[in-house]
């Protein structure tokens, strides 16, 4: 410990004009996780490349819901309710129906449905153009990644619940059973919002918890760095060897073990870290909003002009990662730069 230097405690009257960098950086590393996770390419069914990147980088919204905790702890010194919940349907909600509208009229015209949605109701197709819509825009099931934010919209609403967990620490030990809560209960289907709910309900709070005791929890990790970063390759190789999926007990605990690692590599070498996962971070919700569409669009022109699927090799993985991610960047600036007092409410940032 003798090498560890901590910055001040925190004080009541100071924490909302500290300006934590490792957590801004997290954030741009997060959004990397979550789209890297979302690349529609065709693999064979044996290939070791794919299973590799699926429990490595797929369940990155693990490291999403995490920063969501962890940012509303460290910002709720002055919490006011009202105030609260109008600037989150301000700058979440508006711009998820927003962004929703193209590929909701478009499901609701073509009567193209996720194959997810189908398995849960059989008889979808014949639900009425009403029905539908309420069941897309509360459950984001009308394209992969937009669940999230029915499901953030319960923390939201329930912010109270965790502004009293907060201000008395000891219900922190609920992190335990929620813990083992979520091991159980895996997060599929995703269209199933309290299940989500109930399942990062134990990231959201361990965020919370690296949040209020961030100086402790930093000098804890620095103190045990080597066992606890071989404990995160150990589940990561149980992962990969005994359940090649993202959706199990052992992908969830590495990916909080990558939260509570990475937050401590992003502080302890802050300043050897890129500034790009800054920029990054600063349009992080953009890029969530927009990337599918952007994946999307790459997969038709690919499958267009080529007559077959994009092929799944690291290669093409690699080329179609940075596509997504320049032409997403690209077009969120578009509209930042068309629309400059508007763009949040537009796409997020």
């Amino acid at each position: 410990m003798s090498n560890l230097t901590l910055s001040p405690p925190i004080t009541a009257g100071k924490a909302k004009k500290e300006f934590i960098n490792y957590i801004h950086s997290f954030r741009g590393l997060a959004i990397i996780f979550v789209v890297s996770g979302h690349l529609l390419l065709k693999w064979e069914d044996d290939s070791i490349t794919y299973k590799a990147i699926r429990v490595l980088c797929e369940n990155g919204t693990v490291l999403f819901v995490f920063i969501a905790g962890f940012l509303f702890q460290f910002l709720s010194r002055k919490f006011e309710f009202k105030t609260y919940l109008s600037k989150k349907v301000a700058n979440v909600v508006v711009p998820y129906i927003l962004v929703s509208l193209p590929i909701i009229v478009y499901r609701l015209t073509s009567n193209d449905i996720p194959g997810y949605i189908i398995n849960s109701f059989p008889d979808f197709t014949n639900w009425t153009g009403f029905q539908k819509l309420l069941y897309f825009l509360f459950t984001g099931a009308h394209m992969q990644q937009l669940w999230f934010v029915p499901m953030i919209a319960i923390f939201y609403l329930t912010a109270p619940i965790f502004i009293a967990l907060d201000r008395n620490s000891k219900w922190y030990y609920v992190l335990i059973p929620l813990v083992v809560l979520s091991s159980i209960l895996i997060r599929e289907p995703f269209n199933d919002i309290p299940r989500m709910f109930i399942h990062f309900l134990s990231v959201y709070i361990f965020g919370m918890f690296v949040s209020r005791y961030r100086q402790r929890f930093l000098g804890f990790m620095d103190r045990y760095r080597v066992l606890l970063s071989l404990v995160t390759i150990l589940l990561l190789a149980f992962n990969y060897y005994y359940f090649p999926l993202y959706n199990n007990a052992f992908n969830y605990l590495h990916k909080m073990m990558f939260c509570a690692v990475f937050i401590y590599l992003l502080w302890k070498y802050d300043r050897f870290v890129p500034s790009l996962l800054g920029s990054l971070a600063e349009i992080s919700f953009g890029i969530f909003f927009v990337h599918y569409y952007v994946l999307l669009v790459i997969k038709a022109i690919y499958e267009k002009f080529m007559h077959q699927p994009i092929p799944g090799n690291l290669i093409y993985w690699i080329i179609d990662f940075l596509l997504v991610m320049i032409l997403t960047v690209v077009s969120i600036n578009i509209v930042k730069k068309i629309f400059p007092n508007n763009s949040r409410t537009l796409v997020g940032c």
